[in-house]
């Protein structure tokens, strides 16, 4: 959280410098893939570094239920990506963190007496992200990403219920691993 709130701050103070950007620095769009699975991108392309640093930001929550779970997936990245020929156009790499949040609530049976509570579980997946890309277009744009994330912790889905002081525990395998691959495609407008 403490990352997330430092990068927009610090997307705030330069959209706000006095320096000019390229012609249109800043852009939004919505990016679909993995990690990301649906969710919208903002991006401000730097005056820095030739105006070729952009501040890059993505954010997902996508809630999801099947028989006795519901889940909630929430994704948020932050990351700095260079553009290597154009000023804020072509071909990029980029690193970043990124967290990945699934808070759960499940069924759990009780083996005192047989009856059903509902138990919640979330935990968060912190990872750092290396990828390369590449965004074509001007006012209407088109991207593409790869790249790899690494995992900074191990995520462990424990469900507890608590029904008359009894606790229940029940433990099951999470969907998501954390690290893996990063694999997306966006579009969107740059003004």
């Amino acid at each position: 959280m403490k990352f997330s709130l430092i990068g927009i701050l610090l997307l705030i103070l330069a959209m706000n410098s006095n320096v000019s950007g390229q012609e249109r620095p800043v852009s939004i769009g919505l990016k679909i893939g993995y990690p990301q699975v649906v969710g919208l991108n903002l991006e401000y392309v730097t005056p820095l570094m030739s105006k070729r640093l952009a501040a890059d930001i993505d954010f997902s929550y996508l809630p999801l239920s099947s028989n006795s779970t519901t889940v909630t997936y929430s994704n948020f990245g932050i990351f700095a990506d260079y553009y290597f020929f154009k000023e804020g156009r072509g071909f990029y790499g980029g690193f970043g963190y990124s967290r990945m949040g699934l808070d759960v609530t499940k069924n759990v049976t009780f083996t005192s007496d047989g009856t059903t509570q509902k138990g919640a579980a979330n935990i968060g997946i912190n990872s750092l992200n290396l990828k390369v890309g590449g965004k074509y277009g001007k006012l209407f744009f088109f991207r593409w990403e790869l790249g790899w994330s690494l995992a900074m912790n191990n995520p462990v889905f424990e469900v507890t219920a608590v029904k008359n002081g009894v606790t229940q525990n029940e433990s099951f395998n999470s969907p998501i691993k954390g690290g893996g691959p990063i694999a997306n495609i966006g579009f969107g407008f740059a003004f």
